[in-house]
């Protein structure tokens, strides 16, 4: 299935008479590593992007058992810092996750899931010791200036339930290793 996908998008890349000088993906891993393994020779300078929705581990590792020329300079943005980064937040992710799971890597899933249980530990500490949905909810959506160590604030409201409107650049190098870049 993925790989008769991967065909057709294909196909339609190359129906076009306009140049194409990148693609936008928003697939899972497997489909992202298949659709770049059909086109790569065809369009060797093409760029490729994702979003983190992708699973940035899964793709690096799918991309490097397909030859370095694959995984080169494919683009992911991340919803949180670099995992090579040394905001205090990673740090911190990486210190718990070596001890309480000692022997696995870090990567971009169980940061954002890092991220996620440290707002959630804020919200409790200020919510009190009366916990209830409601005051909870009260509680998040009145969080301002957060920060949690990640390099920017998060800011919550009633109409807002983004915490963090930034976006962080990650590429990957030739052996299938995330480097940050700035998007800025």
């Amino acid at each position: 299935m993925i790989a008769a996908l991967a065909q057709a998008q294909q196909q339609a890349l190359q129906k076009t008479r306009l140049p194409i000088k990148a693609v936008i993906m928003v697939p899972t891993y497997r489909a992202a590593a298949k659709f770049i393994e059909k086109t790569r020779d065809l369009y060797p300078g093409m760029i490729y992007t994702s979003v983190s929705f992708v699973g940035s581990t899964a793709l690096a590792n799918e991309l490097s058992l397909l030859g370095k020329k694959y995984a080169t300079g494919v683009i992911v943005t991340q919803v949180v810092p670099a995992l090579e980064g040394h905001s205090s937040l990673v740090l911190d992710y990486k210190t718990a996750l070596a001890k309480y799971f000692p022997g696995e890597a870090p990567d971009y899933v169980s940061l954002e899931g890092y991220v996620d249980a440290t707002v959630l530990v804020a919200a409790l500490k200020q919510n009190g010791t009366q916990l209830d949905t409601e005051k909870l909810v009260a509680t998040f959506e009145n969080l301002r200036d957060l920060d949690i160590g990640l390099g920017t604030t998060m800011n919550y409201s009633r109409s807002e339930h983004q915490g963090v409107h930034k976006v962080w650049g990650t590429q990957l190098d030739a052996d299938g290793r995330y480097q940050p870049f700035d998007l800025q």
